[in-house]
């Protein structure tokens, strides 16, 4: 992740067409740029713009057919490093010593004039064959905890009927902190689409775990320090158990063809999942992925 240094002279962008043309800028006099990039060359520039910021106009300008991707290079996962560059706007810019000299330059009028216009006609997001769906079938390794307290304080899992179930958003918290491992913003989470996960106890029961928990594990703050909080008891999956859920990605985000190697990635170097996953040392392992179709409908 790039390192926001505080700059008490940096140029900060005010307007949402601001922080636009310095992206823009640094793109073209990259040729082809990551947001690590991007935002390096604009604070070479004494500009100040954060990683989000420069990833949410770069989409913006992309979801308005302004720059388009690469993906031919990667990194040492043989993941896609994505990079941005531009499509249709090619200017002549002058040399360039601080940002701020050159967003009201005579020379960007053209840029800020193409930027209002995109605008007016900007695409609502992906459609029909941007996306594709697979089934992951992950096996448990640790214990996963139970996400919600019943009448004895004791964290279980939530059912339908008599069968464990897994929601979206379980998959969805452990895929947005995971996502930085395949190179892959954190942000991009809303372009995937989530669905409930199954349950394989492979003929094994859950177990209740007991941890003891202090105060540090449980971000209590406590003037006696680093004692305890007392044992919390959890319904956990246990190792052996196996979790199938599904999943839509764009492609342009993981390719069909990478899907599998993103997901052993992730799965090698993946926080816990589960209930208080601070405290969990549940992780979902062996992920065998399953294409079940090549193109699908979203509509946002």
């Amino acid at each position: 992740m790039a390192k926001e240094t505080k700059k008490e002279n940096s140029f900060k962008f005010v307007t949402e067409t601001e922080r636009e043309v310095a992206v823009c800028i640094a793109i073209q006099k990259l040729g082809k740029a990551s947001v690590q990039e991007i935002y390096d060359k604009i604070e070479s520039w004494n500009g100040k713009l954060t990683e989000k910021q420069i990833e949410k106009c770069a989409e913006n300008l992309r979801a308005r057919d302004l720059f388009s991707i690469d993906l031919s290079e990667k990194d040492k996962h043989g993941i896609s490093i994505k990079r941005y560059l531009m499509k249709k706007i090619k200017l002549a810019i002058p040399e360039i010593a601080q940002i701020k000299d050159i967003v009201d330059d005579p020379s960007i009028i053209p840029l800020k004039d193409e930027l209002d216009r995109c605008k007016k006609t900007r695409k609502k997001g992906l459609k029909s064959f941007d996306y594709y769906k697979v089934e992951v079938l992950f096996e448990v390794e640790g214990e996963i905890q139970g996400f919600v307290p019943d009448e004895k304080g004791v964290l279980v899992h939530y059912r339908k009927g008599k069968e464990i179930v897994l929601y979206q958003y379980h998959f969805k918290n452990w895929l947005r902190t995971n996502l930085p491992l395949i190179n892959r913003a954190s942000s991009s989470i809303g372009d995937i689409r989530f669905y409930e996960g199954k349950i394989d106890l492979n003929n094994c029961k859950t177990k209740i775990c007991e941890k003891f928990v202090t105060n540090v594990e449980s971000g209590f703050n406590s003037s006696r320090g680093t004692g305890g909080r007392g044992t919390r008891k959890a319904e956990c999956l246990t190792k052996g158990m196996k979790i199938i859920t599904q999943f839509s990605f764009p492609r342009e985000l993981i390719s069909p063809e990478k899907i599998q190697k993103a997901f052993e990635v992730i799965c090698e170097n993946a926080t816990s999942f589960g209930g208080n996953h601070k405290l969990s040392t549940g992780r979902l392992v062996n992920p065998k992925v399953e294409i079940l179709e090549q193109a699908i409908w979203i509509d946002d």
